[in-house]
């Protein structure tokens, strides 16, 4: 892709509690993107933001990465920071130079700690905030139990855009509530065509 207008280029902190899988959804996306051809695993230690030894040894990140992918013309960096609250610093420092937050939540453990500290640090530096509920295949996932959560105790102007089909193994696709279809494919392919995936209309 050429040269890029500023206004084409987001920069992006992806932050949470420690175990919400940012890692694992940041590599989700470069795969989708088209930057990686393979979906790294944290637990193989083949992510690429995960690329030290002590970071693969421990399976969680230790300090904070800069990626970059291309999605319809624009240029998105994401910075994917710790969650553990031993190594926050990367986690702050990232907030400060970033123009909004993708905020990542287990869809079993929901609102977490740290969760609550990088909200309020957000807050503080008014940034555009995007909630990713994760992990919703696991067992005791609970979409809706952790939107409550979300709204309860980081803010009332939480709205879902996208709702999970099924629960926990049965989970089949999402609906998206902006342009009124369903995404199902539950494989985990890389997804074709201009959108992020085939849609159906619902």
């Amino acid at each position: 892709m050429p040269a890029l207008e500023s206004h084409r280029v987001r920069n992006v902190a992806v932050v949470g509690h420690r175990g919400t899988g940012k890692t694992s959804l940041v590599e989700a996306m470069l795969f989708q993107a088209g930057q990686v051809n393979r979906l790294g695993s944290v637990e193989q230690g083949s992510t690429v933001s995960d690329w030290d030894d002590d970071e693969n040894r421990r399976q969680m990140s230790l300090s904070g990465t800069l990626e970059h992918l291309e999605w319809r013309e624009r240029k998105i960096n994401l910075l994917d920071t710790p969650g553990d609250a031993g190594f926050q610093s990367d986690t702050y420092a990232s907030l400060r130079v970033v123009e909004g937050a993708l905020v990542v939540l287990s869809g079993v453990m929901g609102v977490e700690v740290n969760t609550s500290r990088v909200w309020a640090r957000a807050e503080e530096y008014e940034l555009s905030r995007l909630v990713f509920v994760n992990m919703l295949d696991r067992e005791r996932a609970d979409f809706f139990r952790v939107l409550n959560a979300a709204r309860e105790q980081l803010s009332d102007r939480c709205v879902a855009i996208h709702l999970p089909i099924g629960s926990e193994h049965e989970l089949t696709g999402i609906v998206d509530l902006l342009h009124m279809c369903a995404y199902l494919d539950p494989s985990g392919a890389r997804e074709e065509g201009p959108r992020s995936s085939r849609p159906t209309r619902s």
